[in-house]
């Protein structure tokens, strides 16, 4: 009776070992999972309406951020990609809800495209060269870019509730394939530090 005690405690010891150890793991995304949570540095941007964007702005929702000039084709396409990302969220309303999107622009807008159309959680973003550089910069971007990253879309960044870096999603990424990813990151935010 003693030793069957003893065989079952140890079994239990080593199973919750192995449970607690999976759980606590980071999740496995087809993106890049950016380990440490990487904070991004004060900054301040300006929206269409001239309302100032802070870190603040990031607060209380899951960003995906990206730059670009949007009289350039590659750059318009990662807008369609984060347009599409946030559609096929549409299976899981709670975590749709709370995407926000934002494109960091660097030359004017087109005023053909209607953006609140196209997406209302949509914000195109401005500011001072600086200021987009410095945001830039701390999530890994080359500036200016190089001249073979002209022809790609520029990758999406995943902003978490705190406004921290998260993960990014290089232009080969589909958006199914993001949307999939988004929605592994946020259910284990958690074990990731962002809840």
């Amino acid at each position: 009776m003693v030793t069957a005690a003893i065989g079952l405690f140890l079994l239990g010891y080593y199973g919750g070992n192995r449970y607690r150890h999976r759980d606590s793991s980071p999740p496995a995304i087809a993106g890049v999972l950016i380990r440490p949570i990487h904070p991004l540095p004060a900054f301040e941007l300006r929206d269409m309406a001239s309302r100032p964007f802070t870190n603040e702005s990031f607060m209380g929702c899951w960003t995906l951020l990206s730059f670009g000039d949007l009289h350039r084709e590659p750059d318009r396409r990662a807008v369609k990609r984060m347009i599409e990302v946030h559609n096929r969220l549409a299976d899981k309303p709670d975590l749709q809800r709370q995407i926000r999107l934002a494109l960091v622009i660097s030359g004017d807008p087109i005023p053909a495209w209607d953006f609140d159309r196209l997406s209302p959680t949509l914000r195109l973003l401005s500011g001072t060269a600086g200021e987009r550089q410095r945001l830039q910069v701390s999530l890994g971007m080359p500036v200016p870019a190089t001249a073979g990253a002209r022809e790609q879309a520029p990758p999406i960044h995943l902003i978490d509730p705190e406004g921290r870096l998260l993960a990014l999603f290089p232009d080969a990424q589909v958006p199914a394939t993001i949307a999939s990813d988004l929605a592994t990151v946020a259910a284990h935010a958690d074990v990731l530090g962002s809840r």
